[in-house]
């Protein structure tokens, strides 16, 4: 006769979070190692799961993805032209957000500003030059 064991397995892992999900449902997703519960309903995981959510939101910013696609060194005038005809394909191509467009735009319009002011108070600085008679000792 074969025996029957009625007590149930505690070693059996668990191929679902056994938590309830906000809808009411059970939660589909995988427990942790381990564990009876996924990442986002374990009790034990919430520092984890703040510095996921931390991590996730800086990595899926612009200023981010801006970071990541830019030079560290400032742009010649030729480089910034470049670099707004990418960051134009990319727009109308749909692979950047419109949003990271006008901040790249108003970005490169600043820097050209910068550059002619610098330029132009150069200029003056050498005609003022120029202008101041000489003086002798």
């Amino acid at each position: 006769m074969k025996a029957t064991n009625d007590m149930p397995d505690t070693r059996r892992t668990h191929e679902k979070c056994q938590a309830t999900a906000k809808n009411g449902k059970p939660c589909a997703a995988k427990p942790r190692p381990g564990r009876p519960y996924c990442l986002w309903h374990d009790p034990e995981a919430e520092d984890r799961r703040r510095e996921i959510s931390r991590q996730g939101g800086y990595a899926s910013s612009n200023r981010a993805r801006a970071k990541k696609a830019l030079p560290a060194d400032p742009l010649t005038n030729e480089e910034l032209h470049s670099w707004l005809g990418v960051v134009f394909k990319g727009v109308i191509a749909g692979r950047i957000e419109p949003g990271v467009g006008t901040a790249g735009a108003t970005i490169a319009r600043t820097m050209a500003e910068l550059t002619r002011s610098v330029e132009l108070e150069q200029r003056i600085a050498n005609l003022e030059e120029e202008r101041e008679p000489r003086r002798t000792a």
